[in-house]
């Protein structure tokens, strides 16, 4: 079906769309120096059989050739679970990849191995670097001809990480429900990256993965929330659950198939937010997006779709939306104003990518949309929701949370079929 779409306004565009429905001085203090070539190797993950020693690995920072840490609390230096020197704050650690190991250079001092360790010094629990902070200790080494930075870190503790940089606290406890469901599923996807048994790390501290802000991402009822949920994780059947979530979904989650183009997944797929959408308390729950013609040509011209920018918009059509109401196919119809006339395909994510905000800072917050052209030759794009729409809906979540439903129903809601396992069972 091929709808050419009108001259829009927020008034007609919701009745037609939903039809289809994140200084001291230097002192270094030299403790014990040993044969610097043997550095201790990293060793992979090689079952899930999980006990209190198990660790994620959370990749910080990566570089080619040199990298600097700046020290803000004292820490020390191991090798081989020796320490080698303790550094004090203000103090600056270079690191030098000489392609077979690496220098570590602390002032006047260097040491070469091939990984080094920081774990805090004195009584502290709490490592300082680059003005950030971090439990556990932070793995120094080399890997896949990089230099790589890894916070090794017990999985409970990185979740604690990961909960404020991703969803909002609200006040007192109104999202409490909505801030304990998503802590499993933020220790599901964690779960899931363990088992990929990578060598030198598990997971990015990025939206890649998940947004890990170290003690930083951490508060006092965020960590008592972590508590209340440890070690479970969502399984469907007998395996851990596939773990996706976004921000907004506008009503209507999607189904996994049509975002990422996995096979079938029974607890993906497309559903309703509720008759009146527990979302639409999220800032983003509806928006519009408006580019000037010209504007819009750029975008184009710059994914490499059009020679130029010497086109004008003629048309734009929707040729096909997923049930959710989301846009599947859209065939933009550009013309030089002579005899040129080009009919140009866009689907799937590469919507969001290529035409973005317009402000040009982020991709378009999502597919569910209309579009179309006003009298002014403004592209105008009305739209609900934020992000892919798959899986949790984190607005959805907090509107349930606010209205007395249950973290284990919210879950279900979204993942349906669903249950929760502790990890040790």
């Amino acid at each position: 079906m091929v709808n050419h779409v009108p001259v829009i306004t927020h008034k007609n565009f919701f009745k037609f769309l939903f039809i289809y429905s994140k200084k001291l001085s230097f002192l270094l203090i030299l403790i014990f120096l040993i044969g610097c070539s043997s550095g201790k190797k990293f060793t992979r993950y090689n079952d899930l059989k999980f006990d209190e020693s198990n660790n994620i690995r959370v990749l910080l920072d990566n570089a080619s050739s040199d990298l600097v840490i700046t020290v803000n609390d004292a820490i020390n230096i191991l090798v081989n679970d020796r320490i080698i020197a303790r550094v004090n704050s203000g103090n600056k650690l270079r690191l030098v990849n000489t392609s077979s190991s690496l220098n570590l250079v602390i002032g006047s001092k260097e040491f070469n191995s091939d990984s080094f360790i920081i774990t805090p010094a004195d009584q502290s629990e709490i490592i300082k670097i680059n003005n950030k902070k971090y439990r556990g200790r932070v793995n120094i080494f080399l890997g896949d001809s990089e230099i790589k930075i890894t916070n090794q870190i017990g999985l409970e503790d990185y979740v604690k990480g990961v909960m404020t940089k991703e969803m909002p606290i609200g006040k007192a406890n109104e999202n409490y429900n909505a801030l304990k469901a998503f802590s499993i599923c933020i220790r599901t996807y964690a779960y899931n990256k363990l088992s990929e048994n990578k060598d030198f790390f598990d997971i990015y501290t990025d939206t890649r993965d998940q947004v890990y802000g170290g003690v930083d991402g951490e508060s006092e009822l965020t960590n008592k929330i972590v508590d209340e949920t440890k070690n479970q994780i969502l399984f469907y059947e007998n395996s851990p659950a596939k773990m996706f979530y976004h921000s907004t979904c506008g009503g209507q989650t999607e189904d996994v198939q049509n975002v990422f183009g996995k096979k079938n997944i029974p607890y993906l797929i497309s559903i309703k937010d509720g008759e009146d959408p527990y979302c639409k308390i999220s800032p983003r729950f509806e928006w519009t997006e408006k580019f000037t013609e010209a504007t819009f040509i750029n975008r184009l011209s710059r994914a490499k779709l059009i020679e130029n920018a010497n086109y004008y918009v003629s048309d734009i059509v929707v040729k096909s939306r997923f049930e959710s109401g989301r846009v599947n196919e859209l065939d933009i119809i550009v013309n030089d104003g002579k005899e040129v006339q080009k009919t140009i395909f866009l689907s799937g994510n590469s919507i969001r990518s290529i035409i973005r905000s317009s402000d040009d800072k982020s991709i378009l917050k999502s597919t569910l949309f209309n579009i179309g052209i006003n009298a002014d030759r403004d592209i105008v794009i009305i739209g609900k929701g934020n992000g892919h729409g798959v899986g949790l809906c984190q607005w959805g979540a907090i509107g349930q949370s606010r209205n007395g439903i249950d973290y284990k129903k919210i879950l279900t809601h979204y993942f349906p079929g669903t249950v929760i396992k502790n990890i040790y069972d």
